[in-house]
């Protein structure tokens, strides 16, 4: 198995509550930082493929402004409706002064 650290962005480049869009070779990812952590995922929500960019943060969960399905940013389960389908996230952490999604095959 393979590990890369992909940098998408520069520690303290957000402020809290904001994202950033990210393209991941042609995939659209958005990487917000709520709560002191940072969370990587995919922009289109799994529901109606609404763009997420126009989501609510709420705490450490993201709420779709289409149809109001809320997504939980560390696990990607929708929490709002119950077993609705689940968000697309990828593990984003701090190395040195980088933000980086870390990507494994």
């Amino acid at each position: 198995m393979g590990v890369s650290y992909i940098p998408v962005a520069r520690v303290g480049e957000l402020a809290a509550g904001a994202t950033k869009e990210i393209d991941l070779g042609g995939r659209q990812v958005l990487l917000a930082f709520v709560e002191g952590k940072y969370f990587a995922f995919s922009r289109q929500c799994p529901h109606e493929e609404a763009d997420l960019k126009t989501g609510t943060l709420e705490g450490g969960k993201i709420r779709c402004t289409n149809h109001n399905y809320c997504f939980d940013l560390q696990t990607g389960e929708c929490v709002l409706p119950k077993g609705g389908p689940p968000l697309t996230v990828l593990p984003a952490e701090e190395r040195g002064e980088d933000v980086c999604i870390r990507l494994e095959w």
